[in-house]
């Protein structure tokens, strides 16, 4: 009888040692390159300028809550201009409005007719023009006394944001703010320098998620009437069609705001007021419809 041979070891020629090492090298810098995208990714974001989560505030403290019958149409036209149509209704009073809006990469031009024949027209520079910096344009006619320029630099750092925005006018003003914080919760403070001192305080958080429910405080000082105003809101986003908002202010001012969608870019807004110091007023009550065709 003869022993069965011993299978032979495959030997690994330099070739193929070669061949191995590269392989070894290309997974570990694939390792090594996602690794670095999760670090980056896990790396918190610096906070928006003020402008931005300052118009967040405002829009939340202000943005939709309206005691008069509005009706707004929006339609589109094959080559991009947008016009808008707005007539509203106030007591006994009535007003209508045509703007007309066309943007091109980042230039943006605005045209507004309303019922006391009065014409304004904005233009509109972005930051790909002037790094950093945005200019605006506009023009008001018969009252081109009110026709002003604005230029705003901003910058942005890891924990930190700087604005200053500065308006040509007949009473030139000088816009001064800044912000402290992170993606999740900062701080802002603005400062406008013109005829009359203010001075604005901000501040914006935002619960669950991607801003399901957000709270913003503003407090503002008018530094040559030496008078303080507050104001509180909070919105939350009930479903993908409904928000609710509400405000509160100092002088007791209690507002609500419900707006739903009627389809993406269509809403419905229904709003209210209520003076809490002055109970036997009656509350206020605002509906306005705006269709996107």
């Amino acid at each position: 009888m003869t022993e069965p041979e011993n299978p032979r070891t495959p030997t690994s020629t330099p070739a193929a040692q070669d061949v191995a090492t590269v392989t070894n090298s290309h997974r570990s810098k694939r390792k090594r390159s996602k690794t670095s995208k999760r670090h980056r990714k896990q790396e918190p974001a610096g906070p928006r300028l003020f402008s931005d989560f300052g118009k967040f505030g405002n829009d939340l403290l202000t943005k939709g809550y309206s005691h008069d019958q509005t009706l707004s149409i929006t339609t589109q036209s094959c080559n991009g201009v947008i016009v808008t149509s707005t007539a509203v209704k106030h007591g006994s009073r009535s007003t209508a409005n045509v703007g007309a809006r066309y943007k091109h990469e980042n230039a943006a031009i605005e045209v507004n007719f309303d019922a006391r024949s009065s014409i304004s027209a904005a233009l509109t520079f972005g930051a790909k023009f002037l790094p950093s910096t945005n200019v605006k344009a506009s023009l008001i006619l018969p009252q081109y006394s009110s026709s002003n320029l604005n230029l705003k630099f901003h910058q942005s750092f890891r924990n930190a944001g700087l604005s200053i925005s500065v308006g040509l006018n007949q009473s030139p003003d000088l816009t001064l703010s800044t912000t402290v914080g992170n993606s999740i919760i900062a701080f802002g403070m603005g400062s406008k320098a013109e005829m009359g001192d203010l001075l604005r305080l901000s501040y914006a958080h935002h619960f669950h998620g991607p801003r399901k429910v957000s709270a913003v405080a503003e407090v503002t000082r008018r530094l040559s009437k030496k008078k303080n105003s507050l104001a509180v809101g909070v919105s939350y986003i009930v479903d993908k069609l409904t928000t609710a908002k509400a405000t509160l202010n100092n002088r007791g001012k209690l507002q609500a705001l419900l707006v739903h969608k009627i389809k993406p870019n269509s809403s419905l807004n229904i709003s209210s007021e209520f003076n809490v110091k002055d109970l036997d007023r009656i509350p206020r009550i605002g509906l306005a419809l705006a269709l996107v065709l």
